[in-house]
């Protein structure tokens, strides 16, 4: 190894593969994660989609994709820079699919530094064609964002407006967060969130972050709410538009985090 930033955060990586530190939700993302090349600012990944990461189709849950994709552009940053990072812009553009137990490559790559802020590009593809399958872009930074403080719980009620489309969607919501739909990793995502009011192309939540989507730091995952934001979009836009639909563009600026147990709301428009 080149430094101690680099051993660093590859200890630090195979720490999360193992379980020893975070709450699960990073282990199980990135299980079965090889490394094959590591330098300051460069890595690149061996690894086989597990099961523990489908969504109800058998294909990568793009969620979780987007959660590796998070993970292994910070590991890359502090092997660069040496310290340690949080997310402020994340997107992945989705230019195919992966199915459970399909064979990627991944290559993570610090494409500018700005001093404070720090640009990593991360691409996965299909192992032997080299067909590309997601390309992630991050900018991270070194500060402390602020977190905003709980409010007090109160009670709300779920008011319901539109035709079937909004009825299956919700249906199709609940099932994911009960467990009954997917592989576990939705449920997770989603665990004790709660509809406020729903209508075509509108919906509003109520959500306290569970202990479960916790990051090393006791922060809100942002890779797990890349997910929720990828989940709750895809129930919104089809209780409008009554059809089936796929994320082929994701984009994610954060402004500040969120601690767990902190309640907060969401507003979703279609």
């Amino acid at each position: 190894m080149e430094n101690d930033s680099l051993q660093t955060s590859l200890a630090w990586l195979r720490d999360i593969l193992q379980g020893k530190i975070g709450h699960g939700l990073d282990t199980r993302v990135l299980q079965g994660l090889r490394v094959i090349h590591a330098e300051k600012g460069f890595m690149r990944f061996d690894f086989v989609v597990p099961k523990s990461v489908s969504d109800i189709d058998g294909n990568w849950n793009v969620g979780a994709l987007a959660s590796l994709v998070d993970l292994l552009g910070g590991v890359t940053i502090f092997s660069f820079a040496n310290r340690v990072v949080t997310s402020v812009d994340f997107s992945v553009s989705y230019y195919s699919t992966a199915k459970i137990q399909e064979h990627v490559e991944i290559e993570s790559k610090v494409s500018a530094d700005k001093g404070n802020l720090i640009h990593v590009v991360v691409e996965v593809k299909r192992k032997g064609n080299g067909e590309v399958i997601a390309v992630g872009k991050l900018w991270m930074a070194s500060n402390k964002l602020s977190v905003a403080q709980g409010a007090k719980e109160k009670r709300n009620y779920l008011k319901m407006e539109g035709g079937d489309s909004l009825k299956t969607a919700l249906a199709w919501l609940r099932g994911a967060i009960n467990g009954k739909i997917g592989h576990g990793l939705e449920a997770r995502v989603l665990q004790g969130l709660r509809v406020t009011h729903a209508e075509k192309g509108f919906m509003r939540f109520d959500f306290v972050v569970p202990n479960t989507v916790s990051d090393v730091d006791g922060n809100w995952h942002v890779g797990a709410l890349a997910s929720l934001l990828d989940l709750i979009g895809i129930v919104t836009i089809y209780s409008f538009a009554n059809r089936v639909i796929s994320t082929v563009d994701f984009n994610a600026s954060y402004y500040s985090t969120a601690k767990i147990q902190v309640r907060l709301s969401y507003l979703i428009l279609g």
